[in-house]
């Protein structure tokens, strides 16, 4: 999650049940002043999750994709497309 957007997400107020371990630690950490509160933790835990799950899954498809030879060729032929417009810009990209 992009912390400086963080103002424009709408929140909603959702009920979980985790373990109290969880939220102890949690606790501690806002004491100790490494995050501002508890709830702030647990965004950041589920934003890094949601982040990570995502890429599994992405990188899941790009895996399927790989052994499709449909797929290879149409992405080596736009590749061969565009090599002389991507000299073009200098290397800018």
């Amino acid at each position: 999650m992009n912390k400086d957007n963080q103002k424009d997400i709408k929140m909603i107020r959702y009920t979980i049940a985790i373990p109290s371990e969880y939220i102890e630690e949690m606790k501690g950490l806002t004491e100790d002043r490494r995050i501002p509160s508890v709830n702030y933790g647990v965004r950041e835990a589920l934003a890094e999750y949601l982040d990570k799950t995502k890429k599994e899954i992405y990188d899941a498809k790009l895996e399927e994709a790989a052994k499709d030879k449909a797929f290879i060729k149409r992405t080596t032929d736009t590749v061969k497309d565009f090599i002389y417009v991507d000299s073009e810009v200098g290397g800018e990209w």
